[in-house]
């Protein structure tokens, strides 16, 4: 099932990643391993090209079970990260976003806007009522791009021993 792109701004837009991609999405995953990995649990399963083809091709699925969306975020025509609307549907998690960016592009303000045009998204044509972003504590950026989004810090959880603060943004 395909959907709509969304424009950020004149030079990013969140696009919808297709198994033919996946070569680029692990080259970009690869080259930022360390970094990612100070955060995210992830990218130690990430190993070969297969691994995030199954992941644009499991993110292709939820999309069409409606419960998650997943794009890539191109800047000038290059993908250089990803984020994702999930837990819809489910009646026993509030709809999070997650997203990581390559640290060639932090700084710039593409997460941030990545993070707004998604939750507009959420709020507005998914007819959400609430979304929540969490992140690591240490992880500076992330806090950071949840509060400019507009996002308020609500509190904090664990979750496998990690804390993690919790941003809400409601309708």
């Amino acid at each position: 099932m395909s959907y709509e792109d969304i424009p950020v701004d004149e030079q990013t837009r969140l696009v919808q990643l297709q198994p033919d991609q996946a070569d680029k999405l692990f080259e970009l995953t690869d080259k930022n391993r360390d970094y990612l990995g100070e955060f995210l649990p992830w990218p130690p399963f990430v190993n070969v090209v297969e691994d995030s083809r199954k992941h644009i091709e499991e993110t292709l699925e939820k999309r069409a079970q409606d419960v998650a969306y997943t794009y890539g975020i191109e800047y000038e025509g290059e993908i250089v990260g990803d984020i994702s609307l999930r837990n819809l549907n489910d009646t026993e998690k509030t709809p999070e976003i997650g997203y990581w960016i390559s640290p060639n592009f932090a700084g710039k303000g593409l997460t941030t806007k990545s993070v707004q045009a998604l939750t507009d998204l959420g709020l507005g044509s998914l007819g959400l009522e609430k979304i929540i972003i969490r992140a690591n504590p240490q992880n500076g950026a992330s806090n950071k791009v949840a509060e400019k989004a507009g996002y308020v810090q609500v509190g904090t959880e664990t979750d496998d021993d990690e804390p993690l603060n919790i941003w809400s943004i409601q309708r």
